[in-house]
């Protein structure tokens, strides 16, 4: 799952304003919710969070498969404590164990891959920048079961 899915138009192509950003976190989180009250204990929710070009989607489409068809992929930025809260919460409510997978690289490798994006996938370098400045590792703490941290 990942918001920026809920943005794409009908040509496929992302379309962006403040409301249909906000609308497509909701959407998305609306998705989490109801995947994991249909798994429940039987699954695993990953939280796959760090700055915009880290590799998030790039991981998953790596590694979900090897982690079964219960394990629930979420695919977002996420990079403070704040941002996880409602996800951490919602797989706390359907007794879903949650794992972080924190994609940290180097800002300089976040925006080298930002910039091979196409056009509307691209994201401003002063946006990634800003992450960076709000950018918490995730831990045990919050609430996850384990931290996975990737450095490549």
């Amino acid at each position: 799952m990942n918001p920026d899915h809920y943005l794409l138009g009908p040509d496929g192509r992302r379309v962006w304003s403040e409301e249909r950003g906000k609308a497509a976190w909701e959407l998305a989180y609306a998705e989490l919710e109801h995947s994991l009250k249909m798994l429940g204990p039987r699954g695993t929710l990953f939280i796959v969070c760090g700055l915009q070009g880290a590799g998030k989607s790039t991981w998953i489409e790596r590694n979900g498969a090897s982690h079964g068809p219960t394990a629930l992929f979420f695919d977002a930025a996420l990079p403070s404590r704040k941002h996880r809260v409602r996800a951490l919460g919602l797989a706390a409510a359907s007794a879903t164990p949650a794992v972080a997978v924190w994609i940290n690289v180097p800002i300089e490798t976040a925006l080298a891959r930002n910039a091979l994006r196409s056009g509307d996938e691209r994201i401003a370098e002063e946006t990634i920048r800003h992450v960076l400045g709000l950018l918490e590792a995730p831990s045990v703490g919050e609430g996850f079961r384990e931290v996975i941290e990737v450095n490549d």
